[in-house]
């Protein structure tokens, strides 16, 4: 992002607006996203035994979602209309869909990034690590992978919409890019 827009970002999440996005910007959009979080989260921790008590085996569990608009998968030439997704947060992902769409339908750079779809189960590890990804249970999105790399630093580098972040904020969800300061397309349904 570039400084202008860094300010502009913080202005929105109440933090000083002067272009350094650092210890009180990150603090400012962490607390900015929890204010919009339900009051009692129903979401597990992200530790393995809570998401195996949550979620039951990696893998189990899925159920169809059929998407409010069109994703286009990473490479594919059509359009996705459905995706596979844990079934326990499958109505809260729609909820989180429809309420992008509703919000910022007429928003070219929030639709794009929004519909840029990277996979949602994946029975793996996660990245260098000996547990199981979020992505396992299918409980986790990525979106605008190419925008938002797993090693590129959010806001800075990575350009995930605030707006984006808002929308899973409000059913529960955390953000990497803004609770992990980066993989900034990763939004997962833990607390």
């Amino acid at each position: 992002m570039t400084k202008a827009q860094i300010i502009d970002l913080q202005t929105r999440i109440g933090a000083t607006p002067d272009g350094f996005w650092g210890p009180r910007s990150i603090a400012a959009v962490q607390k900015h996203l929890r204010a919009m979080m339900p009051t009692v989260n129903p979401w597990p921790k992200a530790d393995q035994s809570s998401l195996m008590k949550f979620y039951g085996q990696p893998g189990e569990h899925l159920t169809s979602l059929k998407l409010p608009f069109a994703m286009k998968l990473y490479g594919a030439e059509s359009p996705i209309t459905a995706v596979s997704v844990h079934e326990k947060c499958a109505d809260s992902l729609r909820r989180v869909l429809v309420d992008l769409y509703d919000r910022y339908y007429l928003d070219a750079a929030v639709m794009n990034a929004a519909s840029a779809y990277f996979g949602i189960f994946n029975n793996r590890n996660k990245r260098g690590g000996t547990t199981k990804s979020v992505h396992a249970w299918a409980a986790a999105i990525d979106l605008d992978a190419t925008s938002n790399a797993f090693k590129s630093s959010w806001p800075v580098q990575a350009t995930m919409p605030i707006e984006i972040m808002e929308c899973f904020a409000r059913e529960g969800w955390l953000s990497a890019g803004a609770f992990w300061g980066y993989d900034a397309m990763h939004f997962q349904s833990t607390r």
